[in-house]
């Protein structure tokens, strides 16, 4: 019995701009044939609820974001944990997307509360000095720890 989610998105129409929230898991099933016939001009993807990505999904999904003729900006936002891991191994994940903003687990070391925090990449890290954000813990204030190796974790913000 498999637990995985199917992956679905929602198309969100602004002027100007389309948004796509993207939800569940990129695996061998995923489809983009159909959303790809829909995009066009500046386009964001908002990819939060990507939780897992496999190897088939991989494919997939770069053969997708290679190939969009239509589209005239791509920008990635909201960036899940999972989608941080493939941005980091997979040379052209991202294709000729830029990478607005991402979730990095964080932990308290002093009470153990463990979040991921959404970074803005702009605003967060400017002229390019890629540290890691210090965050308060929500729960007890003390100063939270990035909870993985900065320059692995943030290596994909060489290559934006």
């Amino acid at each position: 019995m498999s637990d995985s989610v199917a992956l679905s998105w929602q198309l969100r129409e602004r002027p100007g701009l389309t948004i796509v929230e993207f939800t569940g898991e990129i695996d061998e099933n995923a489809d983009f044939g159909e959303l790809k016939k829909r995009l066009r001009g500046p386009v964001v993807f908002q990819l939060a609820e990507i939780r897992r990505i496999n190897s088939c999904g991989v494919r997939e999904w770069v053969n997708f974001v290679r190939d969009m003729p239509q589209v005239t900006e791509l920008t990635f936002s909201h960036c899940s944990p999972a989608i941080v891991t493939q941005l980091n191994m997979i040379f052209n994940f991202r294709g000729s997307a830029k990478v607005r903003s991402f979730y990095a687990p964080y932990v308290c070391e002093s009470c153990g509360h463990e979040e991921d925090k959404l970074i803005d990449v702009q605003s967060q890290f400017p002229g390019g000095k890629f540290k890691a954000p210090e965050f308060a813990c929500e729960q007890c204030s003390a100063a939270m720890e990035f909870d993985d190796l900065p320059e692995r974790y943030l290596s994909f913000l060489n290559e934006s």
